[in-house]
């Protein structure tokens, strides 16, 4: 189910985010959302997790800071052992 669920976020442009981000701001329910955007095989479970990330971060389109994983890969530390790695 989860691996359904990640393929048909992926249907959903930035366009159609907004789009949602819209009517939900105007007041209207997930399941009558979701009716809006029959071409996108929209189901309900999709508009609530991006009326989620609405409630949470804003807006639709723009993550929140700090959300995903942290750039750890350029630390000091790993700079100086591949230098010492590659100069050997």
């Amino acid at each position: 189910m989860q691996q359904y669920f990640v393929e048909a976020m992926g249907k959903v442009s930035a366009e159609d985010k907004m789009g949602i981000e819209t009517l939900r701001e105007q007041g209207l329910g997930y399941r009558v959302i979701a009716a809006k955007y029959p071409q996108k095989q929209c189901n309900v479970n999709m508009v609530k997790a991006i009326c989620r990330c609405v409630d949470e971060a804003g807006s639709a389109v723009v993550r929140k800071p700090g959300s995903g994983q942290p750039k750890t890969v350029r630390t000091s530390e790993n700079i100086k052992n591949v230098s010492e790695m590659i100069c050997s």
